[in-house]
């Protein structure tokens, strides 16, 4: 595949990147979807041999081709299931050094319930926005305004449970000074632990940008307003920036 992605044309790379990253978000199987990309990419090498285009070759629209082959594809329910149980313990491990470093590690009946669902749904809106981006063309601006949007929705999504656990719930689980820092190091372990398994340095990279200016600004002489504001548009910015280059990378596998 590799060799006959060096002569296919641009719109035929594009399209293979977008079944990938389509596929991929669909819940089908990693080895499937490599299996197609290989086959799909021969194929499409020869039709450009004999100037045909990529309708051609799939025999309808790329929208219609990503979607039909997709309901074709069974869904791996043990892969997602895995890739799901690591976001939401990486997502954890977040969590709970930010307790740690804001006043301690303590949990409510209603967040740890909600956190959960929180992240459930953000995995389920962020699946159904990469294949939009997959199937449909759009614009870096699009795709960037896009991309802020899901950052704004999961940001929503936790603090609305931390909101609504402030008004109308206890804590039910609060750990001293011993249980923070054995948590912390669980978490630490498990961001390391992710980055090997992943091999990419996403584990560390974003707990930097969520942890790192808002410890930077401490050290500052700003106003705690003004501090509160930059390390938010900072993260921001920076996960953003980071969530723009994995999806390219993840198109470009």
């Amino acid at each position: 595949m590799l060799d006959a992605n060096k002569t296919l044309s641009k719109e035929s790379q594009l399209f293979l990147e977008n079944l990938r990253l389509y596929l991929f978000s669909s819940g089908k199987k990693t080895e499937e979807v490599e299996d197609i990309m290989e086959e799909l990419a021969a194929h499409l090498f020869e039709a450009e041999r004999n100037d045909k285009s990529v309708e051609h070759i799939i025999g309808r629209s790329p929208k219609e081709y990503m979607k039909l082959l997709s309901d074709e594809m069974f869904f791996d329910y043990t892969g997602s299931l895995k890739y799901i149980l690591i976001i939401l313990f990486g997502a954890s491990s977040y969590l709970i050094i930010d307790k740690a470093l804001n006043g301690g590690i303590e949990f409510s009946v209603l967040e740890l319930i909600g956190y959960p669902l929180a992240g459930l749904l953000s995995i389920v809106v962020y699946m159904i926005s990469f294949r939009y981006m997959a199937s449909h063309k759009l614009s870096m601006v699009k795709q960037s305004v896009l991309l802020s949007a899901l950052g704004l929705i999961s940001i929503a999504l936790f603090a609305g449970v931390i909101i609504i656990s402030g008004m109308y719930s206890t804590s039910f689980m609060k750990f001293d000074n011993t249980g923070n820092v054995i948590a912390v190091i669980v978490a630490i372990s498990i961001f390391i632990s992710l980055s090997i398994w992943s091999k990419t340095w996403v584990s560390i990279i974003i707990p930097i940008l969520l942890f790192g200016p808002a410890l930077i600004l401490d050290s500052t002489d700003f106003q705690e307003n003004v501090k509160q504001v930059l390390s938010t548009v900072i993260t921001m910015l920076g996960i953003m920036l980071y969530c723009g280059i994995i999806l390219k990378k993840l198109k470009n596998v």
